[in-house]
């Protein structure tokens, strides 16, 4: 069954042209009918950062969307939920919160959690979503599209782990701390999520292996959505270089058979692949996906030090915040080092989760073998 995702060229964050972008997205691939229903807009606040930095989802983007669901006749609510930052400080800080008031809708708090169930889950029965999920007849993921250390690329579905509240997503690490577990967790939660339509913020995107919270602003110049999560995600990784079947999470979702059977039922419309294709996007490559799986133990401990980064900390660069201390799911980091600024202890012990590296605001953490 063809499942469609719309390309439109936008290259500045000029309101009107994004506007008009979107309009023209949601006539080529309109999403559900909203009239009526309250929709939940989930825009990406890794953690609170200048727009220009494309850590988080351009604040224009989110209140032309805002502006487009309430001229459809529905109430929007939008929040997010940052790992380490208040949501509504977050949204404030990064110019969001105006952006949703200022075209019809409003900020809810992601602080409180009810239990969401799972049915056919891999591995999870169940989810805490941040309580206005209940609230909501439609789901929208808002997300940008970054490289990403620990899953290689992160857009509209693993943008919906900001329905976890705060420092549970540390927890979620803890309890999924294999790659291919954890990428089985975000598909199940997809599933739970049920979100029916996505758009993703690719004018200026994040490359490089600092992704997704210190890597390198790349212009792309372009917007997409579609009504089909996997599909964009799909399409989107494709242009800017990834081979999808390759990014664990996505090959996941596609072995499900919920959304897609197969790559080739995807259909673009709008502007030309070619048009929007970027061939200098730096991808983050995963260079032994399953070689601990394949290895003896003795020889399995060994890869794992060749092969998997580890967080290495900048003492020059930490100015003793926290927030790694306060994220990392083993509780193995302290502000103990030299001046006090933060030191992994244990080497051994870390999950190489990288929520340490994401969340931090200082680019102190660089991830390196050995």
């Amino acid at each position: 069954m063809t499942t469609t995702v719309a390309l439109q060229k936008c290259s500045e964050y000029n309101f009107d042209d994004v506007y008009k972008s979107i309009q023209s997205l949601m006539s080529l691939v309109p999403p559900p009918d909203v009239k009526g229903k309250t929709v939940l807009l989930k825009p990406n606040i890794l953690y609170p950062k200048k727009p220009e930095l494309a850590v988080c989802t351009h604040p224009v983007v989110v209140g032309a969307c805002v502006k487009c669901f309430v001229e459809m006749g529905a109430t929007v609510i939008v929040g997010e939920s940052p790992a380490i930052a208040n949501s509504l400080s977050a949204a404030k800080s990064t110019g969001m919160y105006e952006q949703v008031v200022n075209n019809g809708g409003e900020w809810v708090e992601f602080n409180k959690h009810i239990v969401v169930p799972c049915e056919n889950g891999k591995v999870a029965v169940q989810f805490n979503f941040a309580e206005p999920f209940a609230r909501a007849d439609v789901v929208v993921s808002l997300s940008k599209l970054k490289s990403h250390q620990l899953m290689t690329y992160t857009g509209a579905m693993k943008n919906l782990f900001g329905l976890v509240v705060g420092l549970e997503k540390a927890q979620c690490h803890y309890r999924f701390d294999d790659k291919k577990d954890f990428a089985a967790f975000l598909i199940d939660l997809n599933i739970s999520a049920k979100a029916s339509y996505a758009i993703m913020d690719a004018i200026v995107g994040m490359d490089g292996p600092g992704g997704p919270g210190s890597g390198d602003p790349i212009k792309l110049g372009f917007l997409a959505a579609s009504d089909n999560l996997l599909a964009l995600d799909w399409e989107c990784a494709s242009l800017v270089g990834y081979n999808p079947h390759k990014i664990v999470y996505l090959e996941d979702a596609l072995d499900r058979g919920i959304w897609l059977k197969s790559p080739h039922d995807i259909k673009t419309v709008g502007v030309l692949e070619s048009e929007v294709r970027n061939t200098n996007f730096k991808i983050v490559k995963d260079p032994s996906p399953n070689l601990q799986r394949m290895l003896p133990p003795f020889l399995s401990f060994l890869a794992k030090k060749v092969f998997v980064k580890t967080p290495h900390f900048i003492p020059e660069k930490c100015m003793k915040c926290g927030r790694c201390v306060q994220i990392c799911p083993v509780h193995k980091i302290e502000l103990k080092g030299k001046n006090g600024t933060a030191t992994l202890e244990e080497k051994d012990a870390c999950l190489h989760c990288f929520c340490c590296h994401e969340i931090c605001p200082y680019s102190a953490i660089k991830l390196k073998r050995f």
